[in-house]
């Protein structure tokens, strides 16, 4: 590999290293597009490689969280049942449908997501307003505020249900899940956005485990292109995960989602072979 060309791989993995692991998604939502568009690679090429990625992401940044006893150990025994399923389906799914669907369909889960997280900026809730709701009580020390913040899981069957979706898109796109697992724990579970995020960070790691395996039986993981990657995502997940304890996100967010739309319609674009002037 030319050495440039590592530099820039391993400079684009870092900093999804530290998004991915700031915001619980893996850094697939940066990975994929990155490799497709800057690098010019293949769609399931990039969605492979994006597998050992979330993987690296996942394993650097939980030891961070599950040190700060952030993770919820429990939560995510019971949602990793379906989102293993769900990354099965999806990862033999990827390998069957074109790369052009693929890319567009990759456009349009960014844009949701984009737009999602705008909403959830908006709406500014405060973790500790979360409330409990069973005897099931548990706690976490949130730093940036110097206080315990207690909380009760909810719908644990609902939730278990609703993260097939995560792993399909997981398996399918290359994504972790984590733009699925994190709305799933705090919006209809009631988990504190942060335990959400760092929960998100531990199943990722599982989910892409399933997609890097069968993608790699297929043939379609470049062992050569995923070193830098492996090197730029371990280093920024360490950082991320250390920024996410006192960070204020909202300013953060808000360029975050500027990038994901605008990433989103050129990955459209690219899906529907659309040929336009660079943006």
């Amino acid at each position: 590999m030319d050495i440039l060309l590592f530099v820039y791989i391993l400079s684009t993995s870092f900093i999804a290293g530290i998004i991915g692991s700031l915001l619980g998604l893996g850094g697939g939502i940066i990975l994929v597009p990155a490799l497709t568009i800057l690098f010019d690679m293949p769609m399931h090429e990039a969605i492979g490689v994006s597998f050992i990625g979330v993987l690296v992401n996942s394993s650097s940044s939980s030891l961070v969280y599950i040190k700060n006893r952030i993770t919820d150990m429990r939560l995510s025994s019971i949602l990793e049942l379906g989102a293993v399923t769900g990354s099965i389906i999806g990862a033999y799914t990827a390998l069957l449908i074109d790369s052009n669907v693929l890319s567009a369909v990759f456009g349009v889960v960014l844009g949701y997501v984009a737009i999602d997280m705008y909403r959830k900026l908006k709406k500014n809730s405060e973790d500790n307003n979360i409330k409990s709701r069973s005897d099931d009580e548990r706690e976490y020390f949130d730093e940036s505020t110097n206080k315990t913040i207690t909380y009760s899981v909810i719908r644990e069957k609902e939730g278990t249900i609703l993260s097939i979706i995560g792993g399909i898109f997981s398996g399918l796109l290359g994504l972790g899940g984590g733009a699925i697992f994190v709305p799933i724990m705090n919006r209809i579970m009631k988990v504190p956005i942060k335990v959400a995020i760092a929960t998100s960070s531990f199943m990722i790691g599982v989910t892409s485990l399933v997609g890097a395996l069968i993608f790699f039986n297929n043939g379609f993981i470049d062992v050569v292109i995923a070193s830098p990657i492996i090197l730029g995502i371990f280093f920024g997940a360490q950082i991320g995960s250390r920024i996410n304890k006192t960070i204020d996100k909202q300013i953060l967010t808000n360029i975050f989602c500027l990038v994901l739309i605008y990433i989103a319609v050129r990955m459209i674009i690219n899906g529907l072979e659309i040929e336009v002037l660079n943006l």
